[in-house]
């Protein structure tokens, strides 16, 4: 995928605050363990998921992309030696063959093996991404053609194939019909035919057995938890390969579908945190339905980073600024809220296990429930370890969010945020000052080489002054303030805002959910709070809250926090949280 819009230099920007914690956590609990990634590659080689049809496969990869991701942030000399010490444990899996797979030749490509072998193709080509040596690149791109070859010869249309929605039980295919993207990312590498027309041959069989994914949305007749098939996060994954795909083929028209189906799920399955399924891992109404507790579990980490993943790349393709207020939504809001920074112990939903904690939660509370309800996607390895799907894809989000908030073209340099910290590159040095998510006053000291274009969030009303002078009539969603040395303040001037959502109200302030949790209020019951009582809000500092607000309540103080820090003590009696409250 070539955009103009693209990242800044690795380890050009340094931000402090959140970004900084997150980070620093994420590496020292999960991405620095290098018997973590040996655990993780050991199931290459043992095969385990042949016994019980299982998704080990995908930990290593989603893990990997997570890594390389803030690798690109951080530009960590540590971090990188622990990356290519697995990447080479994992290429030495790879078979005569070209497999690097965790199920035996006599029964692949069932249940979740193309799953599986989709995030090595991914993954391998993200570390090649960010990989300086040309010798261990060639390396790692010779094994992925072979892993992509054998697919191709084993997975088609052909007498002697299985067709690729055959290759899982799972969710009619649409899990195996997702290596479409690193496909058409194989070929952006290498600019080999053979992987584009695989490539096409996974966009005509449609996503789904039975069915035609593509078709229901040029239709528009069904909205996406309508679909036959309705999982979220492997069903968003299948249209990021789409849009991929058009690109790669310069085809508008499938790339309009791909983008409608992409506004559809933002109608219709968003909710105000920034993910979807309000009931389990599927698309569900999720705009209607949030305001209405699950019976088990809602808002899968997975389903979050994978949109935050995909609001990114439609951003930078299109330099539309919708997709990155989107993505930061999601980001500050339903992801932040995964961090077990806390250090909580996990569970296991359906076999009632306790277990010991993992850096981030599966799911993310809306209305009246808690957190760390159930550790999603979790296998044990046959050396008594074991993992979730969420915690593996965790480090995605937070890798994206930092690199992600000041980007560059040729020609303008892009600050979609405005996070405490330096920047330093070639093109434009600047020190952001004043914690704008807590409403203080945001200082810029710009030198850019390049036009300087600031972000109007839509949340704001903002007074800018560049250089001493103010700025009036603010329009559009980027400010361009010239180039050069450029001294900036800006107040968003943002205020706390009342929503009707369904029969339910919440609260924003500018771009984060409020939040009210049972810790902070031992003696309200949630339930019985309704907002007609809520009156008068003023800013307090909390322990480890972004943000947070004490409001009078029927004679008493009624804490609000940021959402993403709410509920965060899982391990005590009195955890829960919730969004929403009664009129």
């Amino acid at each position: 995928m070539d955009t103009k819009i693209r990242e800044l230099s690795y380890g050009s920007m340094k931000f402090a605050g959140f970004i900084n914690r997150t980070i620093s956590f994420v590496n020292e609990k999960q991405l620095y363990n290098q018997k973590l990634w040996k655990s993780f590659v050991d199931v290459y080689r043992t095969k385990e998921d042949n016994e019980d049809a299982r998704w080990r496969c995908e930990y290593w990869g989603k893990m990997m992309r997570g890594a390389c991701l803030c690798y690109k942030y951080e530009n960590d000399p540590k971090l990188y030696t622990v990356l290519k010490e697995t990447v080479l444990d994992m290429l030495s899996t790879q078979d005569e063959d070209g497999r690097i797979s965790t199920y035996l030749k006599e029964s692949e490509f069932r249940s979740w093996d193309m799953w599986g072998r989709k995030y090595i193709m991914t993954s391998l080509l993200h570390f090649y991404e960010i990989c300086p040596e040309i010798e261990l690149k060639n390396k790692v791109l010779t094994a992925v053609k072979k892993h992509a070859d054998y697919i191709i010869e084993h997975v088609g249309k052909e007498e002697g194939q299985i067709n690729i929605t055959d290759t899982s039980e799972w969710w009619l295919g649409v899990n195996s019909s997702s290596i479409l993207e690193p496909f058409v990312n194989l070929y952006n590498v290498t600019k080999e035919e053979k992987y584009l027309d695989f490539a096409g041959y996974i966009v005509n069989e449609g996503g789904i057995r039975d069915g035609n994914l593509i078709k229901d949305v040029e239709e528009g007749k069904l909205l996406p938890y309508q679909y036959e098939e309705a999982k979220a996060y492997e069903t968003m994954s299948f249209f990021e390969g789409v849009f991929e795909y058009a690109l790669a083929i310069n085809d508008e028209h499938l790339f309009e579908i791909a983008i409608k189906f992409f506004e559809l799920v933002e109608e219709s399955e968003i909710s105000v945190t920034g993910n979807a399924g309000s009931e389990d891992e599927n698309f569900s109404h999720c705009s209607i339905n949030q305001t209405v507790k699950p019976e088990r579990f809602c808002q899968e980490t997975c389903v979050v980073v994978t949109y935050m993943r995909i609001m990114h790349k439609l951003f930078l393709i299109t330099g539309d600024d919708k997709y990155y207020e989107r993505f930061i939504r999601s980001g500050l809001n339903s992801y932040l809220s995964s961090l077990n920074f806390n250090n909580q112990s996990g569970y296991e939903y359906y076999s009632k296990v306790i277990l010991d904690p993992l850096p981030f939660d599966s799911y993310a509370p809306l209305v009246y429930d808690r957190h760390g309800v159930s550790t999603g996607g979790l296998n044990f390895m046959k050396d008594g370890s074991f993992y979730g799907c969420c915690t593996c894809i965790g480090s995605a989000g937070i890798g994206l969010i930092a690199t992600t908030s000041i980007l560059e073209d040729d020609e303008s340099i892009y600050i979609n945020d405005y996070f405490i910290g330096e920047v330093n590159n070639k093109s434009i040095k600047v020190n952001i000052k004043g914690d704008y998510i807590k409403g203080e006053k945001v200082i810029l000291d710009i030198h850019s080489l390049k036009d300087v274009k600031l972000r109007i969030p839509s949340w704001s009303n903002p007074s800018i002054m560049v250089n001493g002078q103010e700025i009036n009539n603010i329009k559009g969603h980027y400010l361009s303030i010239g180039k050069g040395d450029l001294y900036v303040t800006i107040s968003f001037n943002q205020k706390i805002v009342k929503e009707k959502v369904n029969d339910m109200v919440m609260y924003r302030y500018g771009n984060i959910v409020l939040g009210i949790d049972e810790l902070s209020n031992l003696d309200i019951t949630l339930e019985d709070i309704h907002a007609k009582d809520i009156k008068g809000f003023k800013p307090i500092e909390c322990k480890d809250a972004l943000v947070c607000f004490q409001a009078e309540y029927k004679g008493r103080d009624l804490i609000f926090k940021d959402y993403a820090s709410t509920g965060k003590y899982w391990d005590i009696e009195k955890n829960r949280l919730t969004v929403f409250v009664k009129e």
